[in-house]
């Protein structure tokens, strides 16, 4: 059975390539998502997919939610294989999340 929250809100929207951060040395990068204009009054379930201009295969971690809080979460990506992964890297792939 679902039980569906009576008031129940749902949003959608995108990040911007140029706002992913360098996680630790070339390991990766993260986004923080905010999501406080939508006004949420208790923690939501967020749902995420990483989008960009290809490459999607190489990379884990785009659906991946943490420090979820009402107003927002972040999103943490690398490659699958290890190897570095910078920022300019991530943005010249036009990666965001939505």
């Amino acid at each position: 059975m679902i039980e569906v929250t009576k008031g129940a809100k749902m949003a959608t929207g995108r990040t911007l390539a140029s706002e992913w951060q360098q996680h630790q040395i070339n390991a990766g990068v993260f986004i923080d998502v905010d999501t406080s204009t939508v006004h949420f009054t208790r923690t939501p379930t967020y749902i995420t997919a990483l989008h960009g201009f290809g490459a999607h295969w190489r990379i884990t971690g785009g659906s991946s939610v943490y420090n979820v809080i009402p107003t927002g979460f972040r999103i943490y990506i690398r490659f699958v294989c290890g190897g570095p992964l910078t920022r300019t890297l991530a943005q010249g792939y036009g990666w965001h999340i939505q």
